[in-house]
């Protein structure tokens, strides 16, 4: 049944088939771990089940399923472009399915109306003076995603002109819905909670990082939780529950996603796509397989520049800091910058005689990224004030 998340999570996928097999399934759900630990592997697996389109699971086609997303997913999908069009191959044709598809769930019929008439931003050519809706895009995006599933010649020349369009029509907007931020807002889970309550069909809402939403949005939320609509589940995915009101997880039934090993990231990659290396994370795996070498150096120049300012206790200059931070938003890449820094303390670690530097900045960047997780900051903010605490002590 969840052959996918077992691979991964065996213990999670065993507990959550015993559920459904004995009827014991809620209708609410809250799957809690770290970024990368399968939860949305897990929720996508069981709500194709749930909704009866399993046969639909390998291409993430669904009707049924809408997926209120909080992630990212720029750098995924220019990994998945960039392998489909270096590879031209089934096993990469499936990965860039799959990987756009994600992205394709959050359009649903449901929160149509709410963007009906929304520009996308993208135009095709000098003579596309009005451009497509954000609806109408995605739909041109669906139509090129469902012709790649009928299979593909690979030629160069046809494969170039896929990944050229995609390229062209999935800018910022299309992964955002032309929001400021990505995440749910108040007006799409009540739309969402409409169209749960429309017929007797199984139907299932996937919303993630709900503690993230603006307080509108929870208690929408909430509401959903405590009136759940029959025939639907609702499958919460949370990076940090503890931040989730007490009202929301008494109502909801928690399966744990224990964090994922760098050996079992690194064997799943390989599994899936024949790819073979040592992946600290499924983001180090998405940039260094998605990105031009000239990208990879500015990323290594950018890491190498801020962790010595936190370390040294040195503001960066105007024109650094500016630079920096427009490489790290360019790449779509502040987790892995993130996590980069991280790597680059551990080695300072165990090369450096005199740590209290090192271990002065190891704790100004955790308590910085603690406190933007908590409080949902802007990413830049956050690391732009670890600098400052590590300059001014402020």
């Amino acid at each position: 049944m969840l052959e996918d998340l077992r691979r991964t999570q065996g213990h999670v996928a065993s507990d959550i088939e015993n559920d459904v097999k004995e009827g014991y399934l809620p209708s609410s759900l809250l799957f809690s771990g770290p970024r990368g630990s399968s939860r949305l592997t897990g929720a996508l697996e069981l709500a194709f089940n749930l909704t009866s389109e399993d046969g639909n699971y390998p291409y993430l086609r669904s009707s049924q399923i809408v997926y209120l997303m909080q992630r990212d997913m720029r750098m995924e999908t220019e990994a998945a472009l960039s392998l489909f069009q270096r590879q031209r191959n089934d096993r990469f044709r499936m990965f860039l399915i799959k990987t756009v598809r994600k992205t394709l769930l959050q359009y649903h019929v449901s929160i149509a109306p709410l963007y009906e008439g929304k520009k996308s931003g993208v135009k095709l050519s000098a003579k596309d003076e009005r451009g497509d809706t954000l609806f109408s895009n995605a739909q041109a995006v669906d139509a090129i995603i469902l012709s790649l599933e009928d299979g593909c010649d690979f030629k160069e020349q046809s494969v170039d002109a896929i990944v050229s369009e995609l390229r062209a029509r999935m800018n910022n907007d299309f992964f955002t819905l032309g929001k400021r931020s990505i995440g749910a807002t108040i007006d799409e889970i009540r739309a969402v909670q409409d169209w749960l309550e429309e017929g007797i069909s199984e139907k299932c809402l996937i919303l993630e990082d709900p503690e993230s939403l603006t307080e509108g949005a929870k208690n929408s939320m909430l509401k959903l939780l405590e009136e759940p609509p029959e025939h639907c589940h609702i499958i919460l995915l949370s990076s940090q529950p503890a931040r989730l009101l007490p009202t929301i997880l008494s109502r909801v039934r928690k399966y744990n996603f224990p964090a994922l090993s760098e050996k079992a990231i690194s064997s799943l990659i390989g599994e899936e796509l024949a790819i073979y290396g040592s992946y600290s994370s499924f983001d180090s795996f998405f940039f260094e397989e998605g990105s031009a070498d000239e990208d990879k150096n500015t990323l290594d120049e950018a890491v190498s520049l801020y962790f010595r300012a936190l370390v040294d206790g040195r503001m960066l200059t105007p024109d650094e800091e500016e630079n920096l931070f427009a490489a790290v938003e360019h790449l779509n890449c502040y987790a892995y910058f993130r996590e980069r820094l991280i790597g680059e303390m551990m080695k300072a670690f165990q090369s450096v005689k005199d740590q209290r530097k090192i271990k002065r900045a190891w704790k100004i960047l955790t308590d910085a990224m603690i406190k933007a997780d908590a409080y949902n900051m802007n990413k830049k903010l956050a690391f732009d004030a670890a600098l400052r605490e590590s300059c001014y002590g402020e």
